[in-house]
């Protein structure tokens, strides 16, 4: 056994320098070998976001931070074996930044790592820490403004647009805070007829109209839903309803112009075919007493038909309205005995009977003087040989109580059948005598029956 233990000391001892030698080399051919086919690698990882770690020892002292100078994200440079290399993605890669060794200075040194096979790789980023700007936090609550953007299809118009909850709760950094003077929700409507419930993206403005974006802002919602009222529109003219009379020898000359003289409304389809004119009656417009023309500017927002609204939501209800009034002209005209009858409708008389106007009963030149008042065009444009005067004996009938007629004598007004131009009328109505008989050749007859 020690003879066998001897032989093998002997063995290693043995030109034990040459044998040295051959294990260094071939350490080395091992390793010239080795990192001929899996050779270092770098490679490279932009903007890999910093995480923060242990905010709490800022948040936890009513602060708040922000980080700035863009040391948010860092550019990492990764050295490693080919073979580990080769599996290492963007997702392992991982910067962190500890609060806790925040410096006077407001730095944290940036810490860079891997999820995967970190032991074996090396790191180097473009910046060694993030700076942070720290301020008091500030709470507020803003309205949220709620509007549209596009326009809907031809014809159509934005009704209401009501969001589903009109307030947000903003926290963030006093300095950027106080910069937000609005919040905004806008909801597309371009091209659409219906009515729209979409949920929209809450934005933060500036007093000048600028958007506010900080990630340091916290916000309990960022979207609201947003519902729009889709209207269909019409355009329909204004009828103004003028009361009282204007003052002695004076008339309303039938001119009534308004500035806009009509007016397009919106609302649901079914309202809007139930209006065929917008009918404004207005306490200033009138004439009471009036001499000269009545100018006045009448809101008519209050006369809105029932379901409906402005389709130009800027209009403000004021229109300017003008009332026509000038002089009162009459005229005297001659009618002939032979332009007056008697009128029957549904209570005829009987064949044998006939009716004579004693007013004009044997002059057969006879004529009957009216006066026509009004406006000097409605006056000048009445055509007295077209003037008909007819008395109503339908009227008689009824005003009697009769059931047939009889022979007798009766009263009743003239009835001048012809159309007068607005703003003229015919003065006074006169009461006639008229005469109802028997048909002369019905009396002959009756003489010759006799006689037979």
């Amino acid at each position: 056994m020690k003879s066998k233990l001897h032989k093998l000391v002997a063995l290693i001892t043995n030109n034990f320098g040459l044998k040295l030698l051959a294990v260094i080399v071939s350490v080395g051919l091992w390793f010239v070998v080795n990192n001929i086919n899996d050779p270092l690698e770098k490679a490279r990882f932009n903007n890999i976001p910093v995480e923060i770690l242990n905010e709490d020892e800022i948040t936890n002292s009513g602060k708040v931070y922000e980080i700035i100078d863009n040391t948010g994200t860092v550019n990492v440079e990764v050295t490693g074996k080919r073979s580990i290399l080769r599996y290492i993605t963007r997702e392992n890669i991982r910067a962190t930044a500890d609060l806790e060794q925040l410096t006077f200075m407001n730095t944290a040194g940036i810490e860079i790592s891997s999820t995967r096979n970190n032991s074996e790789l090396e790191f180097k980023g473009n910046i060694d820490s993030v700076k942070l700007s720290i301020e008091d936090m500030k709470r507020i609550q803003m309205i949220i403004n709620t509007s549209t953007s596009g326009e809907p299809e031809d014809g159509y118009v934005v009704g209401s647009v009501t969001p589903s909850q009109n307030i947000v709760r903003l926290s963030g950094p006093e300095s950027v805070i106080d910069q937000i003077d609005h919040v905004e929700a806008v909801a597309s409507i371009d091209g659409y007829s219906t009515d729209i419930n979409t949920n929209v993206e809450l934005k933060l403005y500036d007093a000048e109209g600028n958007d506010v974006k900080s990630n340091s802002i916290k916000m309990n919602i960022s979207t609201v839903n947003v519902s729009v009222t889709i209207l269909a529109t019409k355009e329909v003219p204004l009828d103004f309803v003028i009361s009282d009379e204007p003052a002695q020898g004076y008339i309303a000359n039938g001119m009534i112009e308004s500035v806009p003289s009509t007016i397009v409304l919106a609302g649901r389809k079914a309202a809007l075919d139930a209006v065929t004119k917008f009918t404004v009656s207005d306490a200033s417009l009138s004439l009471e007493g009036k001499t000269d023309d009545v100018t006045n500017i009448v809101n008519i927002r209050k006369y809105l038909p029932t379901g409906t609204q402005f389709a130009d939501s800027s209009f403000n209800g004021n229109v300017s309205v003008l009332v026509g009034i000038e002089r009162l002209v009459t005229r005297d005209l001659s009618i002939p005995a032979s332009n007056f009858a008697a009128g029957f409708g549904s209570h005829a008389k009987p064949d044998t009977l006939d009716v004579v106007l004693n007013e004009f009963e044997g002059r057969e030149n006879a004529q009957l003087r009216v006066r026509v008042s009004g406006t000097q065009e409605a006056v000048d444009a009445v055509d007295e040989g077209l003037v008909i005067g007819v008395i109503d004996m339908d009227k008689i009938y009824e005003r009697l109580a009769l059931e047939e007629w009889m022979v007798g004598r009766y009263e009743g007004e003239i009835i001048f059948d012809f159309k007068l131009s607005e703003g003229a009328k015919i003065e006074p109505d006169t009461t006639y005598t008229l005469t109802v008989e028997l048909k002369e050749h019905e009396d002959t007859e009756d003489e010759s029956n006799s006689d037979v």
